[in-house]
């Protein structure tokens, strides 16, 4: 049943879960939101609710997580080999978007030995800030069609590894006691 089943991370303000049926407004919303939109590569707009569907039932497991806080859906982020992420509009500026990423990629970096890779096109300064606070380092620049505008838009490729990002973000686990 694809994302039904699976871990759950908890940050100090953020519940992650796989994304589930249940985040279809959620998302249909954030996708359909031409400001959202506007940044991501290969999501369709509009966004149907069969993509959706689709989506959540063949994704594999574990690599994206509905991102919730205290009111509900908030956002998603999608993690393993590559980082990606969005916020619903109500819910910017919070900081949600580092925070979930920092959680999401403690985890990652236990069982994947990486680089992660990642990207913004030119002009999503938030992105962009979100993804430097994280450790990524730019490894080029080229056109990236973004489907959402029908247009090749330049584009930031971005790579983080696993020591680079433990050095700003050192896991909140405690160690073994003496």
């Amino acid at each position: 049943m694809g994302q039904a089943a699976g871990i759950w991370l908890q940050t100090a303000r953020l519940r992650l879960r796989p994304l589930t049926l249940a985040d279809e407004a959620g998302v249909l919303a954030g996708l359909n939101d031409p400001e959202i939109a506007s940044w991501l590569a290969t999501t369709p707009f509009p966004y149907p609710a069969a993509d959706f569907r689709t989506y959540v039932a063949t994704a594999p497991e574990g690599e994206t997580f509905a991102i919730h806080d205290s009111a509900g859906f908030a956002g998603l982020i999608g993690g393993g080999a590559e980082l990606g992420f969005w916020i619903a509009r109500h819910a910017q500026g919070r900081g949600y978007a580092l925070e979930a990423a920092v959680g999401l990629l403690h985890a990652v970096f236990e069982f994947f030995p990486g680089p992660v890779i990642s990207g913004y096109f030119l002009g999503n300064a938030p992105s962009a800030r979100v993804l430097d606070r994280l450790g990524f380092v730019e490894t080029g620049r080229g056109a990236k069609f973004c489907r959402p505008l029908g247009q090749d838009m330049q584009h930031v490729d971005l790579c983080l590894w696993p020591d680079a990002f433990r050095a700003r973000h050192p896991s909140l686990r405690p160690g073994p006691r003496p």
